[in-house]
């Protein structure tokens, strides 16, 4: 497929100000960056479709040095394609970001989505044709549920569905603390692997869990910022207290040093409810996970 294929889809927008404030042409970018402005089947908190542009604009003005790798950001190639364009119809958005994940896929770079809600996970993982994935997902939340305000897809159902159409997708859970008992029932049966936000105080034994699931896979990871505490990520749809601290969960992305990372999305930032924690936090997570796929030496 041209190089060049990008440019000719007419429903995306330029970004303002380019993720981390990096801009490389896209036939030399290692990474291809894109919004999703969604967040239509929000049950509590909308605000996250205005994600996209406070994710940019926290990244472009935070150090981009690693906490934990010798690693600077400017060392990634990042080519920002700016934002799939705002269209009402769920379906059309699934579709515009299944399509432009199997470009980038195809192309042979990684994709980094930015979110929104966290629905559009599920057309991301499943544009990966080229792969066989892994799915670590962060979340406070299993989003496993059958049907959820009378829908049958948005963000507390898109696992659920994921699963049903990629059962031999190995997925772990790690910081889940608000979910429904069937849910629960449900991971269990189907495989899915939980780690919940208290057992992640065990460094120890989240380390052999994690280390042991990623382990020589490709691996795609989904990050709903939910996932840290209210304290340290306020600016989400659906708060959950009892959540991980940014520097939990800093530790467990290096957890994932032994995984092929080919893809990640940063999802659920609202700023509508933020002081400006949550996308600076997301901001440095997005340095930490490009840290990790670098492979670069540890400080």
């Amino acid at each position: 497929m041209p190089e060049n294929h990008l440019q000719d889809l007419k429903f995306l927008t330029q970004a303002r100000e380019p993720l981390l404030g990096l801009e490389t042409p896209l036939e030399k970018a290692d990474y291809i960056s894109f919004g999703v402005p969604y967040d239509l089947t929000s049950s509590f908190r909308p605000g996250s479709r205005y994600g996209p542009e406070y994710v940019r604009r926290f990244s472009a003005n935070i150090e981009c040095n690693s906490y934990f790798r010798d690693f600077d950001a400017t060392q990634a190639l990042i080519y920002d394609a700016g934002n799939i364009a705002f269209d009402y119809r769920l379906p059309t958005m699934l579709k515009r970001v299944y399509r432009l994940s199997r470009i980038i896929d195809s192309m042979g770079k990684i994709p980094i989505m930015i979110g929104g809600e966290h629905t559009f996970t599920l057309p991301a993982v499943q544009a990966l044709k080229r792969h066989s994935p892994s799915l670590v997902i962060l979340d406070a939340h299993l989003d496993l549920r059958d049907e959820y305000c009378g829908l049958r897809l948005n963000h507390a159902t898109y696992l659920r569905r994921l699963r049903e159409k990629r059962p031999d997708i190995p997925m772990l859970v790690v910081g889940a603390r608000g979910y429904d008992r069937s849910e629960a029932g449900y991971a269990e049966k189907n495989g899915i692997t939980v780690i919940s936000s208290r057992e992640c105080e065990n460094t120890a034994k989240i380390h052999e869990t994690i280390g042991g699931f990623v382990e020589g896979r490709d691996v795609y990871v989904s990050v709903d910022m939910d996932v840290l505490d209210p304290g340290y990520a306020p600016g989400v749809g659906n708060p959950e207290s009892g959540g991980l601290t940014t520097n939990q969960l800093l530790e467990i992305i290096q957890m994932m040093e032994g995984a092929r990372i080919i893809g990640f999305d940063l999802m659920e930032v609202s700023p509508l409810y933020d002081n400006g924690a949550t996308a600076a936090a997301a901001g440095r997570i997005l340095v930490e996970l490009l840290a990790v796929i670098s492979g670069t030496r540890y400080l």
